[in-house]
């Protein structure tokens, strides 16, 4: 997994195999706030969900699907460790999209990604009303 950052960006690239979130996780290194730019590829055994008022519904898809976008923020959780938000749309071998939170996937073929590193800012994961779940928090360093 190559890894370069610049003054303000974090760009890898995983390979096949690869497990998505743990390895997002092992590039991001100590960096816990960050913005999902670009992400282009493919993924595979992607478990994607919508938030219901039950919970998070999950689906699980094991067929190869084409990143056609994933978005998000990467938070710092309360224990201090980051905690990646991302939403994905991805696309089927007949052209048919499905989207929703994406919980993780496994790397088919290859996968870019760049990250914003903001500057002066932290992006907190705080609980702000009790028996949610925890909200993003935008705060001032």
């Amino acid at each position: 997994m190559p890894v370069k950052r610049g003054k303000n960006l974090i760009a890898l690239r995983l390979d096949e195999g690869e497990d998505l979130i743990p390895s997002l996780l092992e590039a991001l290194g100590d960096t816990t706030s960050a913005v999902i730019i670009s992400a282009i590829g493919m993924l595979r055994d992607i478990e994607i969900g919508w938030l219901g008022p039950d919970g998070y519904e999950k689906h699980q898809f094991s067929d190869p699907h084409e990143i056609l976008s994933i978005s998000g923020t990467v938070n710092k959780k309360s224990d201090g460790k980051a905690f990646i938000h991302a939403h994905a749309s991805l696309s089927g071998r007949n052209m048919s999209v499905i989207g929703g939170h994406l919980f993780g996937g496994t790397v088919n073929n290859t996968c870019e990604m760049v990250f914003l590193v903001p500057e002066g800012l932290t992006f907190e994961r705080k609980v702000l009303v009790k028996g949610e779940p925890p909200r993003f928090c935008p705060e001032n360093k």
